[in-house]
């Protein structure tokens, strides 16, 4: 019999969730993620565009402070190829093949295709620090956020 560890589920639960906040602060395409318990990270496509960790950071924690509901819903396959925008993830497509696509949505921030797990809240995520920004290549910028709790 599984059984899920419920403190790590719920750590990876806030990382993502506070990932969409990010796409969101940093609004350009998404060309690479990683989630984990303790600090996750998204690459964007920002070939021109410096990046201040203390800007991006307070960015977020604002919005974790906000506590702003995380709903998600269901769209057709059909009605996801007409809205394009809500696939941020510029090499990596939701799978389509049961004819219908899962929403997250944290309204007035962030509308996108995901199927992963998140908080109910955007305060359960805590407050966040962004650990490092990196130019990963001449388009590509890291940008790495973890908790700022221990």
């Amino acid at each position: 019999m599984a059984t899920i560890d419920w403190e790590r589920r719920h750590r990876h639960m806030r990382i993502h969730t506070c990932l969409h906040l990010l796409s969101a602060v940093v609004p350009a395409g998404v060309t690479g993620g990683s989630i984990g318990a303790q600090s996750g990270r998204l690459d964007f496509d920002l070939p021109d565009r410096l990046l201040d960790k203390e800007e991006v950071a307070a960015g977020l924690n604002r919005l974790i402070e906000a506590g702003h509901a995380v709903n998600p819903s269901w769209i057709s396959a059909g009605e996801l190829r007409d809205r394009p925008e809500l696939v941020k993830t510029m090499s990596v497509k939701p799978p389509m093949g049961s004819g219908r696509v899962r929403l997250l949505e944290i309204p007035g921030v962030d509308l996108q295709a995901c199927g992963g797990t998140h908080v109910a809240n955007t305060r359960e995520i805590g407050r966040v620090i962004v650990t490092k920004i990196e130019k990963k290549s001449t388009h590509n910028r890291r940008v790495v956020v973890a908790f700022a709790e221990g």
